[in-house]
Order: structure tokens, then sequence, then C-alpha cells
């Protein structure tokens, strides 16, 4: 800076923006100071103008007075940027933040005259820059504890960041939920198709763009096991938080999802479960509610699992106070509940049961005597799960049994006095003491069939249960009918509706029901048992159901009434299988007598046929013989007997179909006959294993093909001379008119040519099906490159046909054994099928491809398609198909070519689709090398 005029200077200072102090080079005491120099020093003008630079800024002069020496020796500027200093502001001492710049002033002569102090105090800049910088690493370092604290949470955690939602992070539970996917640096709807356009997507966007957070439990969400694979309903717990960066502007989305599939599945089974075991005990409660007996059951823990309404009235509670008590906690004394506990105990040791008698108190009746018995209840492995228990009151059996022993001695007092008087007496005495005896054990023997009883009924309730039948009391003269839930339920009721005898019959089908009420009357009056099946529609469901009612009928002792009581299975099923069974037997039975067919079968073990009467004509047997099956495979013709014999062995041996067509010559009527028989293995290890099947005769169907195919060689042979003739005709003539202009006359006769040749060719073909059915058909096997004759079929097509695309695929030389004369005629004919059954302007693709051992010539078109089933009959001979009759043809080329392939032990097939075009393959066998043997 050069030194400038003084008031110029001046101005220049007093009016700057920033603070400006001149001091001279010499002295360093201030000669000039602006008003911002001294708001950024924080000291009076009188202490700096006039005064020591250094006087006045003692407490930076260490820090900074070599650097101003610097400058007026050097005559270079001193920068200092965004310093931090103690400055005495105002009288106390002050950190501030400034940027000053200690600027040299020189004279004309290039002498520093002057130096410009220029200051800007940066404090509040520097300040909040900091603060910002703090807040942004304390922000990464909380964001980074919060992202460490993700990967190690036991939920899933994944961020998305941007508005693409792209996943910037993702935890090791998060991974686990979604194995087999690429997820990180991908945009979640990319990652996971599936959410699109589903509830999912539109809160996540809202919470993305609207910050609005998002809970939700238990949503069914479809999710594929793999990318691209099939979606699988799983259930899903997931809470959406927006994201924020250090300027509080949303930058992505927190998601933490855990999936609860299998906690639901878990909850529907406790559900279920619970629904069931209320049903059983509802039908339990149903069955035993009306007994005046105590039954209860215990679990392994000896507490109640179970109690009757009888057992929780004699002790005073309700279900929720008794159920899951201990012995004790139901009020039994100390020594009964030991009691109990030891004789649980010792049933899971034998699983045996255990009867006992044991005294104490009723709530309301007192000390009572009880009979009880304890049964083990065992799961299907046959361990011990509960121990279920039935206590008879018989205070009043015991009372009378007291009063019987109190008069036996009475008696035996008086007996004694007699017999002192009475010998007589005594011995009558001696006579009653034995009859007494007697009927002590017939006592004796009663209680056990007593005992005998009640197991059974208690065996017979839970096996009612188990079954799931339906159970019913009716009274033969009031006609009171009660039923448990389950009978309700099948006749369609609810299980609180009250449901009469006349109500249940009337849910009896119309056609049945007087069948129904006939046969419970005559069952009712004449003391028979009741079996009874039919149909019913239910109350509500309108279901219909086939029933079994069975019954037996018990006449009280007052013989004024019987009752009746019994079961009701449900046997719907069971009577549907029956009634398809009968329809389909019914069916085969007509399809075999209207298509006149005959039925064998043949045992592997013993090696018999056994067969229908039709069976036995076709062979020229009569219908009463037994034939053995050496003598069936004699009456084959010899040409065909080992081809049949070798399809019987290997239907054995693989289980394939049996499907054979030959002839055979009449047993007795001498008669030539072509049968076709169809079977089908059947294992059986029990009985042996054997085939059995149908046989048709097609005779008639044979000669015909006979007569055709010969009229068709005749023909075919009378036609070909002529056509040759001719063809020789119009080449001569289409040599003639090389140089000729009439157009229309050359046009006409390529047309000509071209119409020959295709009836050639259709001869041609004609001529080989006759050669191929009397076996002089010729295969030249030669060793040629097989790609090369496709490029050469391809290439022929092109010029004579000019309305579709053929388009040969790149191929490498490949190697064949076969004749190359016929394998070009299979490529030729599958080409001009593609040309004939597809659209003009359509692309049909040749390729030749190696596979494995094997070369494969693939044509596909993109024509009118096959139907399924027409293709398994597409190569058989002049078979066409239905859609296609508008198309001209025979339906032999495909089944020479069929003929050809197999003689050169290869194979022909279709995959296609209608509308969708068709592709033709054949395989040959490949000759690895490309030498040919000259031997």
């Amino acid at each position: 800076m050069l030194l400038t005029d003084g008031e110029d200077l001046y101005n220049i200072v007093l009016n700057a923006p920033i603070g400006i102090c001149i001091l001279n080079a010499d002295t360093l005491v201030a000669e000039i100071v602006n008003g911002k120099f001294l708001e950024v020093s924080g000291k009076p003008y009188d202490a700096i103008f006039g005064h020591y630079y250094w006087d006045t800024f003692a407490e930076v002069r260490s820090q900074y007075e070599s650097a101003l020496a610097g400058v007026i020796l050097s005559g270079q500027s001193f920068y200092a940027n965004e310093v931090e200093l103690m400055l005495i502001r105002n009288g106390q001492e002050e950190i501030v933040f400034v940027t000053f710049v200690y600027a040299p002033i020189k004279d004309e002569l290039g002498q520093v005259g002057k130096v410009a102090v220029w200051v800007l105090e940066n404090t509040r800049q520097v300040i909040e820059r900091q603060e910002r910088e703090l807040a942004t690493l304390t922000f990464k370092k909380e964001r980074d504890r919060l992202e460490r604290y993700f990967m190690q949470a036991p939920v899933g955690i994944c961020i998305l960041q941007g508005p693409e939602l792209v996943y910037e992070l993702i935890n090791p539970a998060y991974d686990n939920m979604l194995v087999d996917r690429e997820l990180l640096g991908r945009p979640i709807f990319e990652a996971l198709p599936e959410l699109v356009d589903s509830p999912v997507q539109e809160m996540l966007l809202k919470t993305y763009y609207d910050g609005e957070p998002f809970d939700m439990n238990d949503v069914l969400i479809p999710v594929s096991t793999f990318e691209g694979g099939p979606t699988k309903y799983r259930y899903f717990s997931f809470s959406f938080q927006a994201r924020r960066d250090e300027n509080d502007v949303i930058d992505g989305v927190v998601n933490i999802v855990f999936e609860v599939t299998g906690l639901i599945k878990t909850q529907r089974e406790l559900f279920d479960a619970r629904e069931y075991a209320e049903q059983q005990k509802r039908v339990y409660e149903t069955i035993i509610s009306n007994t005046p007996d105590l039954m209860y059951v215990f679990d392994l823990d000896y507490r109640f699992t179970y109690a009757n309404s009888a057992l929780l009235s004699m002790w005073g509670k309700s279900w929720d106070n008794a159920i899951g008590k201990s012995l004790l906690e139901n009020g039994y004394e100390p020594w009964h509940a030991e009691m109990h506990e030891r004789e649980i105990e010792l049933i899971k040791k034998t699983k045996q049961s255990i009867r006992g008698e044991v005294s104490f108190p009723h709530a309301t009746l007192g000390r009572r005597i009880y009979d009880y018995i304890l049964i083990p209840v065992l799961n299907q492995a046959g361990e011990v799960v509960a121990v279920a228990g039935t206590t008879r009151d018989i205070t009043e059996r015991k009372n009378w049994e007291d009063a019987l022993a109190q008069s036996a001695e009475k008696l035996q007092e008086i007996n004694e006095e007699l017999e002192a008087s009475n010998e007589e007496q005594a011995a009558s005495n001696e006579e009653l003491t034995a009859i007494n005896e007697e009927l002590e054990q017939v006592n004796r023997q009663l209680l056990e069939a007593k005992q005998k009883i009640e197991e059974g009924e208690v065996a017979l309730r839970l096996a009612v249960s188990a079954a799931n039948f339906g159970t019913w009391f009716l009274h033969s003269v009031t006609r009171e009918f009660i039923t448990d839930t389950r009978l309700k339920q099948l006749f369609g009721y609810f299980p609180e509706e009250d449901l009469s005898f006349e109500k249940a019959l009337a849910q009896v089908r119309d056609d049945y029901r007087d069948y129904v009420s006939a046969k419970l009357e005559h069952a009712i009056y004449h003391n028979g048992n009741y079996d009874v099946t039919y149909p019913i529609i239910g109350y509500h469901d309108q279901e219909i159901r086939w029933l079994r009612c069975i019954g037996n009928l018990k006449a009280d002792p007052s013989g004024t009434f019987s009752t009746f009581t019994g079961i009701v299975m449900d046997i719907t099923e069971q009577h549907l299988a029956a009634n398809n069974v009968e329809q389909a037997e019914e069916g085969l039975r007509l399809a075999i007598e209207s298509g006149e067919l005959a039925i064998w079968y043949l045992d592997q073990k013993l090696g018999t046929i056994i067969a229908s009467p039709r069976f036995n004509e076709m062979f020229g047997l009569r219908s009463d013989e037994n034939v053995p099956f050496e003598a069936v495979i004699a009456q084959i013709l010899p040409e065909y007997r080992q081809m049949v014999q070798d399809a019987v062995n290997e239907t054995f041996a693989t289980g394939a179909n049996f499907n054979v067509e030959y002839a055979v010559t009449g047993f007795h009527d001498g008669k030539l006959r072509w049968v076709r028989s169809v079977g089908k293995y059947v294992q059986n290890t029990k009985n042996g294993n054997y085939i059995t099947g149908v046989m048709a005769d097609i005779t008639e169907q044979k000669t015909d093909d006979i007569r055709k195919s010969d009229f068709i060689g005749m023909v075919s042979h009378e036609l070909k001379t002529p056509l040759t003739s001719l063809n020789a005709y119009l080449q001569l003539l289409q040599q003639k008119l090389m140089s000729s202009n009439e157009r229309f006359i050359i046009n006409a006769l390529d047309q000509s040519v071209k119409q020959v040749k295709k009836m050639t060719t259709m001869i041609n073909g004609f001529l080989n099906i006759s050669r191929l059915e009397s076996g002089k058909i010729h295969i030249d096997l030669q060793h040629f490159d097989i790609a090369e004759l496709a490029a050469e079929t391809v290439l022929e097509t092109n010029l004579m046909v000019n309305t579709h695309n053929i388009v040969l695929n790149p191929v490498m030389p490949t190697f064949v054994n076969a004749d190359r004369d016929k394998i070009g005629q299979v490529i030729n004919n599958l080409i001009s099928n593609a040309v004939k059954y597809s659209k003009p302007d359509t692309l049909i693709e040749i390729s030749c491809v190696t596979v494995g051992e094997e070369v494969r010539v693939i044509v596909t078109d993109e024509g009118i398609g096959i139907r399924s089933e027409d293709i398994n009959q597409l190569f058989e001979r002049y078979y066409r198909v239905e859609s296609t009759k508008y198309i001209s043809g025979f339906g032999i080329g495909l089944y020479l070519c069929a003929e050809i392939i197999k003689r050169h032990e290869g194979r022909i097939w279709v995959e296609s689709e209608p509308e969708k075009g068709s592709t033709f393959y054949f395989s040959l066998p490949i000759v690895k090398s490309t030498k040919v043997d000259m031997d």
C-alpha cells in the first residue's frame, strides 16, 4: 500500500466498514483510529490514539510483536485469520475471535512509513460455526451409537435413506427375516416388489414425506421366500419413525419390525384347543350332569382338573373356586388328602385302579360314608397323564349293613339260648348260618359285579366322548327325549336349544321320515333293537348328513314303560364314498359292455390268467374253458409272440403300463383277429403282484388300414410315372421360354413345377409308408455333418418360399451316422409344416444343438399351436388335428418322420400351446470322431 494524500487516507480510515488503526512505523504510535477499531478492541479512543501500540495491547504483545516488526522490516503484510485472543475489553478480560492484517504503507521511495492494522471481529460467526460443528459431531456420534445399538438389537431394524428409501443399514435380525435377498444399497420397493401398492408402501411414504409415525401390530403381509419366488403370507408387527439430520430435516425412515407368524399360529392353536376343551367339557357335563355320583379328575400334582356339579355342591364351592386347587385347599382333612396322594402315586407306578371306602363331612348333610374308585388315564404311549375318580354315597347302605349286623348278633344270642333248650332249633340255626354265608358270598359277588359295571360305565363315557358320537334317551310312553350336545349339532341345532323327539324327526328327509318312525315304533312295541341309517337336513345350517342311529330297548321293572338309549354317528363320508364307488362300477360295466371289451387278470406269482367270456371269444375258445397263460401266448402269431412276452416282462419289472397290438389265431375256429390289449401293473405284497386290463377287437380297423395302405401304394406307383414325365415336359418348356418375355406363361410354368414337386413329395410319402409297413424301407447309413444338411434344407426352402422369415440359428459342425436323404426329408417336412400352419410374415427358427451324447434339431414357429389332447396322437398314421381340417394334407408326414427317426434309434417330440406356436424336436446319437472307417 502506497502512502496517499493525508486527507484522503484519513477519510478512508474513518469510513471503513472494518476496524482500522494507522501506526507510525518508527514509533508504533497510533495516529488514526476509526470507530470500528474502537468497537472491536473494546478500549476508549484516548487509550489508543497517540499511545504506543503495545502499551495499549499489552495482553497480546508476546504473541504478535515479532510479526508486526517483521512487516516493517520486510515490507510484507502479515495475515491472521479467525485467531483466538484474550483482550481486555471494557475493563474485563474477554476471549474473542478476530481476523486482522498488519499491512505496510509505503512512501514514493518504497520505504515503510506507516503500518495499517485492519481488524474484523469473527467471534459470533466462529462460535456459531463451532456450535454447529459440535452439534454435527454430536449428532453423528449419537447416530453411530444408535446404529451400533440397532445392529445388536434382537428385533429386525433397518434404516431407509432418501426419497427412494434405499436400504442404508440392516441389522442381523432383519436380514434373517428375508434370507436369500440382496437388500443393502437397493430401494425397498425394488428389493421387495411384493410391497408395491400395499398399505405398507403408503405408510412408508407418508412417514418420509410428512414425518408421521406408524405403529402396526399383527399385520398380514405377503412376502416371497426368495426374490422372484411365490409369496407366502406372514404376520409382522412394525414401527415407522422418520429419521432427521442435524438440521431437523427428514432424510430417511427407521423401521423396527419383528415377525409374529409363529406367535399368531400358537395363539390360534391355543384358542382352538380351549374351544375344543370347552366343547369336550360341555359334552362330558351333559353325560354326567344327572348322576348323583361324585366325579372328578386329578393331575399328577394331586390338583383337581375337573369336578362335576354333584361334587361342587358337596363342597359348597363354584368351579372357579375349586378347579386347580389341591385336596387340602378344597377342604379335605390332612389324613384324607395324604391317603389319596399315596394312592395316586401307586396308580402312576402300577397303572392299576384302586377301590376303597372313606368317611368325610358333606357341606350340608354332615359326615357321610363313600365308596370310591380311582382309574388311571393313559395317553397314546401308555403313560399315566391323569387319574379319574368316581365316588358314591353309601351311607344308607352302610347303615343298613350295620343294622343287619346288629340284628345278626341279637339273633345269635337268641339262637344260643334256644340251642341250650332245643337241639332241633340248633340244627335249624346251623342251616340258617349256612344260608347266611351263602347270602354273604352272593352279596360279595354282587358288589364285584357292581364295581365292574361302574368301571364299564366310566369307560363307556370316555369311549363315547372320544368317538364323537351323539347320545340319546327316549321314554316309550311320555316320549321324553334327552340328548347331548353332539346329537344337537348333528341335527343342526345349537347346544343351548331344546330338541324334542318331534323336532328331531322333522329334520329327517321326507322320503325317509315314515320309514324311521315305523322302525322306532316297531322296536318299542316288539322289544327289538334299533339300527337305522337315514339322511337328515340340519335345522340351522341346512346341511345334508347321513346318520346311523343304534338303540336298545330296556323295560322298566314296573312294566309300565320302557326306556330307549342309544347313540348316533355321522356316516356322511362313508355313505357318499360308497355311492361314488357304486356309480363308478356301474359306469365301468356299461363302458365294457357297450365297447364289447374283454377283461383279463394276469397273476405274476402263479403265472395264471383269469379272463371274461369275451376274452375267450377273441382267442377262439369256449366261454367256460380255463385258459393257462402259455396257451394264450401260443395263439399269438409267431411274429408278435416275443413282442407281447417282452411287454409283459417289462410291465412286471418296471411297473410301466401295458399297451400292445398284435394278431391271434382262434383256437377252435382258426380265425385271424387283431386285438389291442391295455393293462396296468398293481403291486400287492400280500397276495402277489398282477396286471389287470381290458382287450378290444380291432380286426375291422386293422383290415381297413391294410386295404387303405395297399390302395395308396398301388395308386402311388401308378401316378409316379406320369408325374415324372409331366415334370420333364414342364422343365423343358421352362428352358424354351427362358428368353421369352411372356411373364404370365413363365410364372404359370413355375407354379406348375412347384405343384408337381409337391405332389411328387406326397406320393413319395405314401410309397415310403407302404415300404415301412412291408418292412422294405432301406436305411442307407453314412457319416455326414447334420448342421450342413440343415443349412442346405433351409436354403432350398427359402428359394421356394418367400412368405415367411425362415432363419437358421448359428450352428457348429456336428457329425452323425444316418441316412442323409431321409434325415433331410424329416427336416424338410418339419419346416414345410411350420410354413403351412403359421401366418405369413411370421418367424420360423431352425436350430441344431448338442445335448449330452445326442444332437437335437429344433424347428420353432409362431403358428396356430396344438391342443394338449392332440399331441399324444400327432405322430400316428393318418391322424389330423380337428381344427386343421381346412388345411390340405393326409396325416402321413409326421408319421413318416417318426418312423424314420425311430429306425435311427432317435427320438421325436413336440411342445406346443394353442395360439402360441409349436416347437418340434428330433434327436440322433452323435458320432464323436469326424473320421469315417472305410473298412
